[in-house]
């Protein structure tokens, strides 16, 4: 079970235009969460002995992080313009077995550093927050090489309808050395399905070439990916084989993630768009398709898809009914407020 505490943050508190000296993203009694993560149920906010409330909550994950060397990530969230919200950032190596320490700013003010496995700001209505990753604790203050692993996101809501409407993105950044920008969205942990598609090219005579990641949802298999690819026909496709990939860990909830190029799995890959399906047989995955295009790259839109030679009926977009192991039944809430 993830911890659920800042760890070395600078918490900033102000008064707010309603007179409130912090955010408050929980409710006196207890708010109708069915409508999210498949029936929730609220989680109990306390301080001390003391009950204050009950939240809503969302949570996913985001498959990749990359921060250090040529790289640097970025988190970005805002509070609805309905509620406050609790934003909970959690780092996880490429296992998911083990938190890492990662040096953070907020909001480029880098005079408010933060060191951890996490990172928890209370936000205001209407409040931006921009969390800046810049590499392993370890490796400061140049970070010269790069951490790698996934990032596990929760926020906290008064009511359903707010947390409906909390839209967080994480941002690659390649900068100055390549001129690269990359925005992913989260991957909620009711929106994962068991296979996955993407067009792309992967064409290296017009340099071209495609990325991949993939997240084991699943919390007890380890499990390999078969990823076909198609030509512009549709004709029976080449394949390949990701290694294994480790499920969620007990310790932790967090899956293990496995980045790669597409060239490094799969042989003779067709010129011109392809299509590219990731099979994961009958287990939960995310997974992230990067197009890179010489010196430009984006982040692929991918579709929850079927495996072949599977019914039809299989294309009815299937949600997780997993409960993840991070929630537990309680927290416990400090100042953590942020604002510049």
């Amino acid at each position: 079970m993830k911890s659920l505490h800042l760890t070395g943050l600078l918490a900033l508190a102000v008064v707010s235009l309603h007179g409130q000296t912090s955010p408050v993203y929980w409710s006196a009694t207890k708010p109708d969460c069915s409508s999210l993560m498949n029936g929730e149920t609220p989680i109990q906010i306390t301080s001390g002995n003391t009950v204050l409330g009950y939240s809503c909550y969302v949570s996913g994950t985001f498959v990749w992080l990359a921060a250090g060397g040529m790289w640097g990530t970025t988190l970005r969230v805002s509070a609805p313009a309905l509620n406050d919200i609790d934003a909970d950032f959690t780092f996880y190596d490429t296992s998911g077995g083990n938190n890492v320490s990662l040096d953070s700013t907020l909001n480029n003010d880098n005079t408010t550093l933060a060191s951890g496995n996490e990172v928890e700001v209370s936000l205001f209505a209407n409040q931006p927050l921009e969390v800046e990753v810049l590499g392993n604790t370890s490796d400061a203050p140049n970070y010269g090489s790069t951490a790698e692993g996934s990032v596990y996101a929760t926020f906290y809501c008064p009511d359903a309808a707010t947390c409906a409407n909390v839209l967080p993105q994480l941002l690659y950044s390649a900068l100055p050395s390549q001129p690269w920008s990359l925005s992913v969205p989260i991957a909620w942990d009711d929106q994962l399905s068991s296979q996955w598609s993407a067009v792309a090219i992967d064409d290296p005579s017009i340099s071209n070439t495609v990325g991949f990641v993939i997240y084991n949802e699943d919390n007890a298999s380890a499990n390999t990916y078969t990823i076909y690819v198609y030509d512009a026909n549709g004709n029976p496709p080449v394949s390949g084989t990701t290694p294994s990939v480790p499920p969620s860990q007990s310790a932790t909830g967090e899956g293990g993630t496995y980045a790669d190029l597409l060239e490094n799995v799969v042989s003779n890959i067709p010129t011109g768009p392809i299509k590219i399906l990731i099979d994961g047989g009958s287990l939960l995955s995310a997974v992230e398709v990067l197009q890179i295009n010489g010196t430009s790259a984006t982040t692929l839109q991918v579709a929850f898809d079927t495996a072949p030679g599977a019914a039809s009926a299989a294309m009815k977009r299937p949600r997780s009914s997993v409960r993840r192991l991070h929630m537990p039944s309680s927290r416990k809430v400090a100042s953590r407020s942020f604002r510049k």
